[in-house]
């Protein structure tokens, strides 16, 4: 809760202070400190300093810190605030101070994220965040895609989920899951339009020790695309594409963006085409390094990152068992053990970024493989009667993980730093 307001919010207030109006700035902020005669202020642009003139100053200092002010600003040889009026003053001071250190592990990070949110470096993450999806939109409506707003909650989401669970909820008396994919709905709305993509926010149970791996989020947004009858050789042209140009866009514009968020001296820029490999031949490489993998199992964290690191570029794998995946893949025409898809594995440790493939649209084959699966095939019958009926295409798609991406890009240590209130697995949801 905050105390009294006093709200001076008229263009061009004058407080008994100040001179000149002529030459003052005008502009808002939030106290964060006083050394001396020097004032630390956060603004909506990021926290910034001033001198304070001496005849507000023993005033100036009376406050707590996270006073919202409005402030008139003198420049000169110097920038001084000469004259300023309280929006709004706390009942108390916040529990950390952000704008003078780091968070000193993931719980701190994750316990007080509404301040740490406040802090430079942070803000600045979601700032890039905010340009790599314009940027990407803009490349898929350039390609003659179209964007579609996700259902958030239907009676059955996508089960290939690889050890997370499903979020279920009640609605007049039915159990309905939250969205964790939106293929199902992708490979639908192919058949209406030719080329689609959503911005989808999806909910996973994850297991609680995926918050150690770095790339794990409960609550995480995929950009999700889909074009009928399209070859995996076609979509994974498109994704390279997409992480080429805005790799490039943001070394040639938000370079000094990446810089300030401070884990990378210069952004990261990769030129396709990237390395394609199968499933059974990173088992071969992986086995003459000595880490052995099972056949037919996902590759593991170490695994993914060896790989990556042979290459020292992203790296496609492609052609995963088809016991390992969820029954929306084509099979391999000329070995059905095998899908027709793909997953981009960056380098230096960053992991998957994308995951894709054909899609299997038949509907005798849709309806074995959930019964393969162990699934309800009641429970996808809306999609299985739309198979039945000619309503789902032959298409290919991917999705890729907009807070992994992010990541990447700005070189940090953990993807809940690319997260707006972050949700880690195992943590309690304080917001």
């Amino acid at each position: 809760m905050f105390g009294v307001c006093v709200l001076t919010s008229k263009p061009g207030f004058k407080s008994d202070h100040e001179s000149s109006p002529q030459s003052l700035i005008e502009e808002y902020g939030w106290i964060l400190g006083l050394t001396g005669d020097k004032a630390v202020i956060r603004t909506t642009r990021g926290i910034v300093e001033y001198r304070v003139d001496e005849r507000v100053l023993d005033k100036f200092r009376k406050h707590k810190r996270e006073t919202l002010i409005r402030y008139s600003l003198k420049h000169g040889s110097e920038e001084v605030i000469t004259g300023y009026s309280v929006i709004a003053e706390p009942l108390e001071e916040p529990p950390i101070r952000y704008e003078t250190r780091d968070p000193g592990n993931i719980s701190e990070f994750i316990e007080y994220y509404p301040w740490w949110f406040r802090k430079d470096k942070y803000r600045s993450v979601l700032l890039l965040e905010d340009y790599l999806l314009r940027i990407m939109r803009g490349i898929l409506y350039g390609e003659g895609f179209i964007e579609l707003l996700p259902p958030m909650i239907s009676i059955v989401s996508d089960p290939g989920l690889r050890g997370a669970g499903k979020l279920k909820t009640k609605l007049y008396g039915e159990t309905l899951e939250l969205t964790s994919s939106v293929i199902m709905y992708k490979q639908s709305s192919v058949a209406v339009y030719d080329r689609v993509f959503f911005v989808a926010r999806n909910v996973r149970e994850e297991p609680p020790g995926n918050a150690a791996t770095g790339r794990h989020l409960v609550e995480f947004t995929q950009l999700d695309i889909e074009e009928a009858l399209a070859e995996p050789r076609d979509v994974m042209k498109l994704a390279e594409k997409v992480l080429y140009e805005s790799m490039k866009i943001v070394a040639d514009k938000y370079s000094d963006l990446v810089r300030l968020i401070g884990y990378r001296k210069e952004p990261v820029v990769y030129k396709p085409p990237y390395p394609v490999i199968t499933y059974d031949e990173a088992l071969e490489i992986l086995g003459r390094e000595g880490l052995y993998v099972k056949w037919g199992k996902e590759l593991s964290q170490e695994a993914e990152t060896r790989l990556a690191e042979k290459y020292g570029t992203p790296v496609w794998l492609v052609k995963f068992p088809r016991i390992s995946r969820g029954f929306y893949y084509y099979p391999d025409p000329d070995d059905p053990r095998y899908n027709m898809d793909f997953n981009l594995i960056l380098p230096h440790g960053y992991g998957e970024v994308i995951d894709g493939g054909m899609r299997e649209y038949r509907y005798r084959e849709i309806l074995e493989r959930i019964k393969s699966l162990g699934e309800d095939p009641s429970k996808y019958k809306w999609f299985l009667e739309l198979a039945k009926q000619g309503g789902i295409p032959p298409s290919s798609g991917w999705g890729l993980g907009v807070e992994r991406y992010t990541r990447f890009i700005a070189g940090l240590p953990h993807v809940a730093y690319a997260a707006y209130h972050p949700k880690l697995p195992g943590y309690p949801v304080k917001y």
